[in-house]
């Protein structure tokens, strides 16, 4: 269990996955940027932006996706190696949280998730009486049982990761499980607040990608103190 950590490497990977969370936020951006119908109530008028996006909007959203989110994953791989050294169970557990977010995070959920809305979209072109249902239906048969997966998966990362960095199994501080997903998710997941904006909906369309930033930036700035910290004998 004991290896030296590869610092200069952590910090590339983290570094990486900054970049890559970055991305995944600007497809979100791209899909969240609109204002919803209010005149149309209950799930109808939250899917109601999605009417007005472009194709060529939903496209780079797909793709920007689809690149990002190995991108992502390559920062969690520079969290999993600072945690590996001092707890090879929660290391297991982040990793398996972290290879679910790789499997099924972009091609799968951010990519099906905006064929979602280019099939709600056309579909209230042909029919606009039975869309909401005939999509409704699409995403039970098919993004739904991605998403469960992934959200299975990033429970597991979060406990992983918050377990193993409050505990003190990692080389940094313990308050800094406060770097982690949810958290940074909540910053900004009470926006919708502020009302019916473009910029608000942007932003709650990327409230999960704020959190990775907020995960893979916290670790960034910390990473000297991590540094500094491992020079101390691990935990048992």
């Amino acid at each position: 269990m004991e290896e030296d950590i590869d610092w200069g490497k952590v910090s590339l990977f983290l570094k990486i996955g900054l970049i890559g969370a970055l991305i995944i936020l600007i497809g979100d951006f791209l899909m969240g940027w609109g204002v919803r119908d209010e005149s149309l109530g209950g799930i109808e008028g939250q899917v109601s932006q999605y009417l007005t996006i472009s194709d060529s909007r939903m496209f780079w959203s797909s793709l920007l996706g689809s690149i990002g989110v190995p991108l992502a994953c390559l920062g969690h791989f520079g969290i999993y190696k600072l945690i590996k050294p001092y707890s090879l169970k929660y290391a297991k557990l982040y990793a398996l949280g972290g290879f679910g977010f790789l499997a099924f995070g972009g091609a799968g959920v951010h990519v099906s998730s905006v064929e979602s809305a280019f099939f709600y979209k056309y579909m209230t072109a042909v029919d606009p009486k039975t869309a909401l249902t005939s999509s409704m239906k699409f995403v039970s048969y098919f993004p739904l049982p991605l998403y469960i997966v992934l959200l299975t998966c990033w429970i597991i990362i979060v406990c992983a990761h918050i377990k193993a960095i409050s505990k003190g199994l990692s080389p940094y501080p313990r308050w800094c499980w406060v770097f982690s997903m949810p958290v940074g998710t909540l910053l900004v997941g009470f926006s919708f607040v502020l009302g019916n904006y473009a910029i608000v909906n942007a932003i709650m369309m990327g409230a999960f990608s704020f959190g990775n930033i907020w995960t893979l930036s916290g670790h960034l700035l910390m990473l000297p103190k991590a540094k500094e910290n491992s020079e101390k004998p691990l935990s048992s």
